[in-house]
């Protein structure tokens, strides 16, 4: 098994696993903001942690307990489960929910394998 970790600035690439692989996904985030990331994941993908993380630190005192400036940022961290080889398209818009448009769209490609 393998972490592999992906940002924003991974959009449009295609990250190359094997089932059995974790994906992390960190994606910059506001919550006082009101916009907030929406995902699309697809079958071959198992969510396993959904999270926000104050001040994008990996503290666990700094994860979703109002730690750290009011209004801060911080990251919105998926943890995901690669469970089905093939190519799998992961979709995510950062919108408010009250919105139709979202404010940015982001997407990665998996290229996976069998684990051997």
């Amino acid at each position: 098994m393998t972490l592999i970790r992906l940002a924003q600035s991974d959009t449009g690439r295609t990250a190359e696993l094997c089932t059995g692989d974790t994906v992390e996904l960190r994606l910059p985030e506001v919550r006082s903001s009101g916009y907030q990331w929406r995902f699309d994941l697809p079958a071959g993908v198992r969510l396993v942690v959904d999270e926000h993380v104050s001040g994008g630190g990996d503290h666990p005192a700094r994860r979703s307990t109002g730690v750290g400036p009011p209004g801060g940022g911080g990251v919105r961290r998926l943890a995901l489960d690669v469970v089905d080889a093939g190519r799998h398209l992961i979709k995510a818009e950062l919108a408010r929910p009250w919105e139709g448009k979202p404010r940015r769209s982001v997407s990665f490609t998996l290229s996976v394998r069998p684990s051997e």
